[in-house]
C-alpha cells in the first residue's frame, strides 16, 4: 500500500479487508475514500481497473479468478496459489481475457542487475555447461512480522503462517517459492522433486525447513533450501558449470563470478528503479507489454511445491547402521 501510493501513473481508489477495522484503518491513513469488508464490492467499482492479491496464501485463487471475471488486471502474491488445481483455474481464467494483465510473484523480483548479469553470463556460454546449481532462503521466521501487524492494528498476535487450516504449508510456500522461482528464471523448468521437510523448531503444525533435489529438463541438478528457523542471512543462488561458476548472494557484494582461473567481482548497479514491482505491473497495464511473471511460469512453481509436499509423503527414505 505504502508502495502504490508513491506511484504517479496509479491511484488507490478502494481498499478491502475480511477485518472492517483493517480495511478502514488502511484507508484512513493512506486517505484512501473507499473500503470495504468484502472485496466483491470492490471489485463492483467501475473506477477500479486492477487490483493486487495480498492475502494469506490459500485464498489468492479465488479472489484473483473472481477480479479477473470483473475484467480486473491483476498481480498476485507468491505463491500464486497453494496447489495446481487452483492454479489452473487462474490460468484458465486469465485466458478467456487475454486482453487483461495478470502477473505473478515472485519473478519480478529477478529483473536486477544481478541476475541480468547471471542471463548474460548463461546465454554467452561463459559459465560453460551448467551442471549443477543450488538456491537457498531463509530467516528466523514470520513470527516477527505477524506481531508487527497486529501490533499496528490493535490485534492479538495469531500466526497464521503456523497454522496447517490456515496457511496449507509453512516455509516452503513462505520462503522455497523465491528459491525454486530463482531456479526456473535462470534455468528453466523443472523435471523431477525430490523433497524431505521437517517442523524442528518453531511451534508449528507445518514445516519450518525443507530441502529439496530437483532435476531441470536442461539435466541439471539443483537444490533447493529454505528455513525459518536461520538467525545469519548467510544465503543466495549458485550455478555451477564447467568453465566457470556464479555465486549471486544477499551480502554486501551481490556477485561473484569464477571464471577464467580467478574470482571477478562485477561492477553493478544497485536498483533499476524504485517501487520496481508495482511499477512494472503499472507499465504493463499502460503500455500493453508482457508482464515478468505470467500465470503459466506461477504455474509451474506451483507444481514444483506441490510436488515437493507429495515427495516428502510419499517417498522411501533409506536409514543407515552406524558402524560406530
Amino acid at each position: 500500500m505504502p508502495e502504490l501510493s508513491q506511484l504517479s501513473q496509479a491511484r488507490i481508489v478502494a481498499v478491502a479487508d475480511a477485518k472492517p477495522h483493517r480495511a478502514e484503518s488502511m484507508a484512513k491513513s493512506l486517505r484512501v475514500e473507499n473500503w470495504y469488508a468484502d472485496y466483491s464490492d470492490l471489485l463492483k467499482r467501475d473506477d477500479v481497473d486492477a487490483v493486487v492479491v495480498a492475502t494469506p496464501h490459500p485464498t489468492h485463487a479465488k479472489i484473483a479468478v473472481d477480479a479477473i471475471e470483473a475484467g480486473k488486471h491483476v498481480i498476485i502474491q507468491k505463491p500464486m496459489t497453494t496447489n495446481v488445481a487452483d492454479a489452473d483455474r487462474i490460468v484458465a481464467a486469465a485466458t478467456r481475457h487475454a486482453d487483461l494483465k495478470v502477473m505473478a510473484l515472485p519473478f519480478v523480483y529477478f529483473d536486477t542487475p544481478a541476475f541480468d548479469y547471471a542471463k548474460e553470463l548463461l546465454s554467452k556460454g561463459e559459465l560453460g555447461r551448467i551442471c549443477m546449481a543450488r538456491a537457498r532462503v531463509a530467516h528466523s521466521g514470520p513470527e516477527q512480522y505477524q506481531q508487527d501487524v497486529a501490533r499496528m492494528f490493535g490485534e492479538e498476535d495469531s500466526c497464521w503462517f503456523f497454522d496447517p487450516r490456515r496457511a496449507q504449508g509453512g516455509v516452503l510456500l513462505d520462503l522455497g517459492v523465491y528459491a525454486v522461482s530463482q531456479l526456473v528464471y535462470l534455468l528453466g523448468q523443472v523435471k523431477e522433486v525430490s523433497a524431505l521437510t521437517a517442523t524442528l523448531d518453531k511451534p508449528a503444525e507445518v514445516e519450518d525447513n525443507a530441502a529439496l533435489i530437483l532435476e531441470m529438463t536442461s539435466g541439471v541438478l539443483a537444490v533447493v533450501e529454505t528455513s525459518w528457523t536461520e538467525i545469519a542471512t548467510l544465503e543466495g543462488t549458485s550455478l555451477y558449470g564447467t568453465k566457470g561458476t556464479l555465486l549471486l548472494s544477499s551480502l554486501d557484494k551481490p556477485v561473484m563470478a569464477y571464471k577464467q582461473s580467478s574470482w571477478i567481482v562485477p561492477s553493478l548497479a544497485k536498483e533499476k528503479e524504485p517501487r520496481h514491482t508495482h511499477s512494472h505491473f503499472v507499465r504493463c497495464i499502460l503500455e500493453d507489454s508482457k508482464p515478468i511473471g505470467t500465470v503459466q511460469e506461477g504455474k509451474h512453481v506451483v507444481e514444483v511445491l506441490e510436488a515437493a509436499y507429495e515427495s516428502s509423503k510419499t517417498s522411501r527414505t533409506l536409514k543407515l547402521k552406524s558402524s560406530l
